[in-house]
């Protein structure tokens, strides 16, 4: 499934968010005095896609290109996809053994009589009866 929702991305978008998981460059990184005072990093910006932003030498923020924040989050919707994907399949599998799939009347009546027979539990626990 992931090789699926990697060919949908380009080439480029993987290149960007590779580039992004892998850290920052030495030059891409700038003070948030240096931020404030200029508007020159935004030339760096671009060269970069994505930027740290420093406070005494700690990471304040990260600032992504348009493109490079594109890139990231449909990344993350394709692994979003791929992990619901693998949950079903685990879920799927947990409950192989389990034969009794039911619907319709059957299905409804059997859940009337779960909730009346927990209805029946939870009055006797708030009665004191347990």
């Amino acid at each position: 499934m992931v090789k699926k929702g990697v060919l949908a991305m380009s080439k480029q978008m993987l290149t960007t968010v590779e580039r992004v998981r892998n850290g920052f460059q030495l030059d891409s990184h700038i003070t948030v005095t240096q931020l404030a005072r200029s508007t020159s990093w935004r030339s760096d910006l671009e060269k970069f896609d994505a930027m740290q932003i420093l406070d005494r030498n700690q990471t304040a923020a990260v600032v992504l290109t348009p493109d490079a924040f594109r890139a990231v989050m449909s990344y993350i919707d394709m692994i979003e996809e791929e992990l619901e994907a693998r949950q079903t399949e685990t879920l799927l599998e947990a409950r192989e053994h389990m034969n009794n799939w039911e619907s319709g009347q059957e299905l409804s009546r059997k859940a009337k009589e779960s909730f009346l027979d927990r209805q029946e539990r939870l009055r006797g626990l708030l009665d004191g009866d347990k």
